[in-house]
C-alpha cells in the first residue's frame, strides 16, 4: 500500500515540469507568431508605401500630361483646382494645382491607401513647381507693327508698365516697362493730324523679328480655339477668366461693343467697327484697321502682315491704320496671363519635386 502511494506521488511530481514547458513553449511560440505578423505587417506596409509613392508620382505626371489649360484660365491667382485623377491600377490621386505667378504653378498629388492587407494605411504628397513656357510672341514694344503704321487723332501708346488695383496680379506685382511703337515707318492719316504721335523705333533686325513671329504664331494657333467668321459681323461672347480665341476669316470684322480678356489672335485683316476693349495680347496676322471704332489694350499688340510694308505712298493702306480712339498700354501682367491660355507645362528649370513627411 505504501509502495503505491509512494509511486503514485513520483508521477504527479513530473506534472508542473510538464505545465512549466508547455507553457514556455506556448509563449516561444507566440512570440514567433508575433514576430511573423509583425514583419508581414511592416513588408505589407512597406509595398503599400512603395506604391503609394509610386501612385503619387503617377499622378504628378497625369497632372502634366492633362494640363487643364481652359480650367486653370478660368480661375484668379492664388485659387486651387482640385481634381482627382486615377492611376493606370486604380488608385486614387488627389490634384491641386495652385497658380502663383501667370507662368508659375505649384503642383500638388496626394495618395491615402487603407487597409492594403494590413489595419494600417499609408500616406504619399509630391509638390512640384511648374513652370508655363508660352510660345515666344516677339513684343518689343506696346504696339509693334511688322510694317507701317498711320495714325491720326487721339491715338496713343504706352510702353510704361504700371501696376493698378484691376491687375490681375495684384498691386505689389513686378514691373518692365518697353518701348511705345515699333514699326517699320510712321506716317499721319490723310484726313487728320496725329496729335499723340508716340516715340517710335524701327526693328532692330526685322528679318529676325518675323522669323520669331512666325514660330510663334504656328505654337499659339494650335494651342487656341478657332472659331472661324463669316459675313456677320458680330463679337465674341465674354468669358469668364482669361481665354485663348482665333479668329480667322478674309477679312475679320467686328462691329458692335466687345470685349476679350486673355489672348485674341486673328488670322487674317482685322476690321473694327465699334469699340473693343482688349484686356490680354492681341496678335493680328494680316492688317490692322481701327479707323472706323474705338480699340483700347491693356497689354500689347502685335500686328504683322503678310508682307510687310515699308511707308505706305499717299492713298495706300499701311499694316496698322488707327483711329482716333485707339488706346494701347502696356502691362506685363495682362500679357504673360494670355500667354498662360497657351502654354505648355513643364519642368524645367524645376527639376526636382518634395515628399514633405507625412
Amino acid at each position: 500500500m505504501r509502495n503505491a502511494i509512494a509511486s503514485a506521488g513520483r508521477r504527479g511530481f513530473v506534472l508542473p515540469y510538464v505545465v512549466v514547458v508547455t507553457l514556455l513553449v506556448s509563449i516561444l511560440s507566440l512570440g514567433a507568431l508575433t514576430l511573423a505578423w509583425r514583419g508581414h505587417r511592416a513588408a505589407r506596409l512597406g509595398a503599400g508605401g512603395v506604391r503609394a509613392q509610386l501612385a503619387a508620382d503617377e499622378g504628378g505626371a497625369l497632372q502634366l500630361d492633362r494640363w487643364p489649360r481652359e480650367s486653370l484660365a478660368a480661375l484668379p491667382l492664388g485659387q486651387t483646382l482640385r481634381t482627382t485623377v486615377v492611376t493606370a491600377i486604380g488608385d486614387p490621386v488627389r490634384s491641386d494645382i495652385t497658380r502663383t505667378h501667370p507662368l508659375l504653378a505649384w503642383t500638388r498629388a496626394r495618395v491615402v491607401l487603407n487597409r492594403i492587407g494590413t489595419p494600417g494605411g499609408v500616406r504619399r504628397v509630391v509638390q512640384r513647381v511648374v513652370w508655363l513656357d508660352p510660345p515666344a510672341v516677339p513684343l518689343p514694344a506696346a504696339l509693334t507693327v511688322l510694317g507701317a503704321v498711320r495714325g491720326q487723332g487721339q491715338s496713343g501708346t504706352s510702353g510704361a508698365d504700371i501696376p493698378s488695383s484691376t491687375d490681375a496680379c495684384g498691386t505689389p506685382r513686378d514691373s518692365a516697362s518697353v518701348a511705345a511703337l515699333v514699326a517699320s515707318a510712321v506716317a499721319e492719316g490723310p484726313s487728320a493730324r496725329w496729335e499723340l504721335r508716340p516715340a517710335w523705333t524701327t526693328p532692330a533686325d526685322s528679318v529676325a523679328l518675323r522669323s520669331q513671329f512666325e514660330q510663334a504664331w504656328s505654337a499659339l494657333a494650335a494651342a487656341s480655339r478657332v472659331a472661324p467668321r463669316d459675313s456677320t459681323p458680330s463679337p465674341p461672347a465674354l468669358l469668364p477668366g482669361w481665354h485663348s480665341l482665333l479668329l480667322s476669316g478674309a477679312p475679320v470684322i467686328l462691329q458692335g461693343p466687345a470685349r476679350w480678356r486673355g489672348l485674341l489672335s486673328i488670322a487674317g485683316d482685322l476690321i473694327v467697327r465699334d469699340a473693343l476693349e482688349v484686356d490680354g495680347l492681341l496678335v493680328v496676322r494680316g492688317h490692322l484697321d481701327v479707323r472706323a471704332g474705338a480699340l483700347r489694350v491693356r497689354g500689347a499688340v502685335i500686328v504683322a502682315p503678310p508682307r510687310a510694308d515699308a511707308a505706305p505712298p499717299e492713298g495706300n493702306r499701311g499694316a496698322a491704320e488707327l483711329g482716333g480712339h485707339t488706346a494701347v498700354q502696356y502691362d506685363r501682367c495682362a500679357v504673360q496671363m494670355a500667354l498662360a491660355t497657351v502654354a505648355e507645362p513643364r519642368l524645367i528649370p524645376f527639376l526636382s519635386w518634395l515628399a514633405p513627411p507625412p
